[in-house]
């Protein structure tokens, strides 16, 4: 009985003393605990995320050229845009994403130096993608380089050329008895793409109540294509005609296909009313210029030919040819002016509003 109570005694005072010697024991080797990070919200904490809204208003200014041809186009643009940024205070750096479209259009273009006329309607689209690492500086403000690439349609509309849609003498109307003939047309609006490449740098301030950010790139490539639907390459014949001639016409509006090169810059101040909202003001500025290869094709149409007329052996008078006419025929050939030199400027004021989370 003394030999049980003796080994209960025993037991119960080693487990009060577990603690105290776990403690001491570990305590010991502190030092070596902590093998992974105990605050796992350091990471979390480092990224932050800001989406918004932004109001353009944006002038717009190009001049193409073809041959000995020339167009100038003014454009007023009112756009809607909305944009997403990650910035990683960890290691300075950001990723922003933009997108926008031109909502309201007004403006006026010429060709070859004649009157000004008022643009019946434009087209204003693009996105974007931007990383920026800011390694300079400190966490309040900061400096560095940007990178990205910027798509962009900027395509006021200056009216249509007629071409003919006849690809063989198969589509051609034509009467084999009076040798009038006729030909389908079509038209296209302009529709100029850019794809650009961006690089340069940038810079942000912040501070509680305010901040600033900037950039300033190179843009050293930009691929840009599509169609000039307004470009008359002078073939005035019309689609329709009479018997015995030849006619040259447009067959199809000038695609284009060039490079180019330019600079670029934003400037924006930000003021914060509560902790995760801004309000921004600044202005956004682009200019391009560069050469393009403008291809189009011309159809070549030999008009119905009249029939000779034969003579009645027996009377010696001469039989009308029936049919009167014989068959029209139809060519193409495709046409390249190369080397035809652009611009493109487009600048304005910005008003943004964004969350912080």
């Amino acid at each position: 009985m003394s030999r049980s109570l003796l080994g209960t005694t025993a037991i119960l005072s080693l487990t009060a003393a577990m603690p105290a010697l776990a403690a001491d024991y570990f305590g010991s080797f502190q030092e070596i605990r902590p093998a992974y990070a105990q605050d796992w919200g350091v990471a979390e904490d480092s990224l932050q995320f800001e989406a918004g809204v932004r109001y353009w208003y944006s002038l717009g200014e190009q001049e193409h050229n073809i041959g000995p041809n020339s167009e100038t186009m003014n454009t007023k643009t009112n756009s809607g845009e909305a944009f997403v940024r990650i910035d990683d205070k960890m290691t300075r750096s950001y990723l922003e994403a933009t997108g926008g479209y031109g909502i309201a259009h007004d403006g006026d273009y010429s060709t070859n130096g004649g009157v000004s006329l008022d643009l019946p309607a434009a087209r204003l689209g693009y996105i974007g993608a931007d990383f920026g690492w800011l390694p300079f500086g400190s966490d309040s403000a900061s400096f560095g380089f940007v990178t990205g690439y910027q798509y962009t349609n900027d395509s006021p509309d200056t009216g249509r050329v007629d071409f003919t849609t006849a690809e063989t003498a198969g589509d051609i109307s034509w009467s084999d008895q009076t040798g009038d003939w006729s030909v389908g047309g079509d038209s296209e609006i302009n529709n100029f793409d850019v794809h650009a490449l961006k690089l340069g740098l940038a810079g942000r301030f912040d501070a509680d109540v305010f901040d600033i950010t900037g950039e300033a790139y190179a843009t050293p490539y930009a691929w840009v294509s599509g169609t000039y639907g307004a470009y008359d390459a002078g073939f005035t014949d019309g689609y329709a005609g009479g018997p015995n001639g030849m006619s040259f016409l447009q067959g199809s509006a000038a695609s284009i296909n060039g490079f180019g090169y330019g600079v670029g810059g934003k400037l924006m101040v930000g003021f914060h009313p509560t902790e995760n909202l801004t309000i921004r003001v600044g202005g956004r500025a682009s200019y391009l210029q560069g050469q393009y290869d403008a291809t189009y094709d011309v159809a070549t149409v030999t008009h119905p030919t009249s029939n000779p007329d034969t003579i009645d052996p027996d009377t010696g008078m001469a039989i009308p040819a029936d049919p009167a006419y014989g068959p029209p025929t139809l060519s193409r050939q495709t046409y390249i002016s190369d080397n035809n030199p652009f611009s493109m400027l487009r600048y304005g004021g910005l008003l943004e509003v964004s969350g912080r989370f």
